[in-house]
């Protein structure tokens, strides 16, 4: 591998992000897009409400929320290509076993082990592999493209995966996505998958504005534990801000297609599936373009707006025109929201301790989706509508832009500036 690498004709991190791509799509689809197809059709079979149904998909992702600073740290420590593949293997075969579920102990068992394994796929294996395979501002862009993968999954496996339940079953479409997993995350990480740079005799990737400085090796990084970053003003205003985000984003595509239904709207995948093909589009150039930008703060202020503005238009008219504005802002915007949280990280806290870092912040975002997805389904259950949880994400996504802008306020107060000075941080920076 040593010799092929370093005889490419570009550098090896493009193509392990590559892999990385792939690999997020298949992994996030199984936890993310899929779920929206699996929720009515298992409350369907099991003859109960949708609220149980959803919560347990929101109690495994809450056990994954949990054990998601642990697996950081133990990706910091060990690197990135060992959990991937413990997680190649009991990923696919949790996903399995929670297909046998004929009930929701069952089945609520059966997502909380996927929920405790999936942190070993995604999201922080590969966004740490970036922090170490590229440097300076090409990082934001590696990080930005690599997102890619958490969109191509609802663009393509989506609607394919929609054909096959409906002359199927739920348990059946799982399988599918279990061996899926298995075979492209088991293989990506036993044949392509490094931890650095160096274990192929390479250096990291470094763009032309950030050639001729000074770049630290991995190992030499700053960067705030996740004890000292969870002291800061910084980190719960990036917390509760990506909370607020998630919350909107992750209920919607909970509750999405019962969404659509409720309103008489047939077609809720295509409509989810057209948003994402937008968001997988849109997110290489987009992503590339993040090599230009020397703070994310802006990007995260319009992002945030954008999904508010697209869930109002969508709840004010469903019809083809609101429909319309929800694909188009929804796509667009939500291209960018998978890069928020590891483009704000190493600008704020550094990337010595990446993973911890981004597991402690994921599980504070967590509780939104938590929240938000179990309490929209039981206002749906109480109500027969999703009016008042969707304006609620809409004010939830209007906060949220408030609340990053204010990282940049926390970031630069004189106490942080001097503590990530103190921990290697170029004062000029």
């Amino acid at each position: 591998m040593r010799s092929i690498a370093q005889r490419l004709p570009f550098h090896y991190g493009w193509f392990l992000m590559g892999a990385g791509v792939v690999c997020n799509t298949v992994s996030n689809f199984a936890t993310f897009w899929a779920v929206s197809l699996w929720i009515p059709a298992i409350a369907d079979d099991f003859e109960v409400a949708r609220t149980p149904v959803v919560t347990a998909f929101l109690t495994g992702q809450a056990a994954s929320a949990l054990v998601g600073p642990f697996v950081g740290r133990f990706i910091d420590r060990n690197g990135a290509r060992r959990p991937l593949l413990l997680g190649s293997v009991l990923f696919p075969a949790a996903l399995f076993l929670t297909s046998l579920a004929t009930s929701l102990p069952l089945l609520y068992f059966g997502w909380i082990l996927v929920g405790l394994v999936r942190g070993f796929t995604q999201p922080i294996p590969y966004n740490w592999l970036m922090t170490r395979w590229f440097d300076g501002r090409l990082r934001q862009s590696a990080l930005g493209v690599l997102t890619v993968g958490f969109s191509l999954g609802g663009a393509t496996l989506l609607p394919l995966l929609d054909v096959v339940q409906r002359s199927t079953s739920w348990s059946f479409t799982m399988r599918i996505t279990a061996v899926t997993v298995l075979v492209l995350q088991g293989t990506a990480a036993l044949l392509l998958v490094r931890d650095r740079p160096s274990d192929l005799g390479l250096q990291p990737n470094v763009g032309h504005s950030d050639r001729g400085l000074t770049m630290l090796p991995a190992e030499q990084t700053w960067g705030f534990t996740a004890a000292a970053a969870t002291r800061t003003p910084a980190f719960w205003l990036l917390g509760v801000g990506l909370m607020l985000f998630f919350m909107g984003q992750g209920s919607v595509t909970n509750l999405g297609l019962d969404f659509f239904q409720s309103r008489g709207v047939q077609a809720g995948a295509a409509v989810f599936a057209a948003a994402s093909l937008i968001r997988t589009i849109a997110r290489i150039p987009l992503g590339a373009t993040l090599s230009r930008y020397r703070t994310p703060y802006p990007l995260g202020v319009a992002v945030a707006i954008s999904q508010g503005v697209a869930l109002a238009a969508l709840l004010i008219n469903t019809d083809t025109f609101g429909i319309a504005i929800f694909v188009v802002l929804w796509g667009i915007g939500g291209a960018f929201g998978p890069m928020l949280e590891p483009l704000f990280i190493p600008r704020v806290f550094g990337v010595r301790h990446f993973g911890a870092v981004s597991g402690t912040v994921a599980m504070v975002a967590f509780v939104g989706q938590l929240v938000g997805s179990i309490g929209g389904a039981f206002l749906f259950d109480l109500t027969g509508s999703y009016s008042i949880p969707y304006w609620l994400f809409t004010l939830g996504f209007g906060a949220s832009a408030v609340l990053l802008l204010l990282v940049r306020w926390a970031e630069r107060r004189p106490s942080h500036v001097a503590k990530a000075i103190a921990l290697g941080r170029d004062p000029g920076v």
